[in-house]
């Protein structure tokens, strides 16, 4: 019995979390905000806010993707959810880097980007391990 890895574990798993966080961004700004080492003015916890209805928007499109057949349609989110934890990993160690010891000393931060590098590894092995298959669909 061959076990293979499919992409709906991880778009339940992604679901859970990025609704969790967006939630969170959305209703507790200030608290997420200062627990990953920022601190801001009410115009910034503002920004997190509108931050974390795209987070939370990403949860929804992962649920509503969990099911989806090899196709085009899925290969493209989950194109877009490699692109997008590849940018916020670059973005994450660029200002913990900028901003030195404080942020490089956060553990929070560091389990976001722990957890954005899991999320890259296996996405991008959906994206390799799919490429031939998905080349060969008809489209329309």
């Amino acid at each position: 019995m061959k076990l293979e890895l499919e992409p709906k574990l991880i778009f339940w798993i992604t679901a859970v979390l990025a609704s969790g966080f967006g939630l969170a961004f959305i209703f507790f700004p200030q608290f997420l905000y200062e627990l990953i080492g920022f601190l801001s003015d009410e115009d910034g916890y503002l920004m997190v806010r509108f931050f974390g209805f795209a987070v939370f928007g990403v949860g929804v499109l992962t649920f509503w993707a969990r099911n989806a057949e090899l196709s085009k349609t899925r290969e493209a989110i989950i194109l877009m959810l490699t692109t997008n934890y590849t940018l916020m990993t670059v973005t994450h160690l660029l200002v913990m880097f900028i901003r030195g010891p404080p942020l490089l000393a956060n553990v929070w931060l560091w389990l976001i980007v722990v957890l954005h590098l899991t999320f890259i590894g296996f996405y991008g092995y959906f994206l390799i391990r799919d490429w031939k298959a998905v080349r060969v669909i008809k489209s329309g």
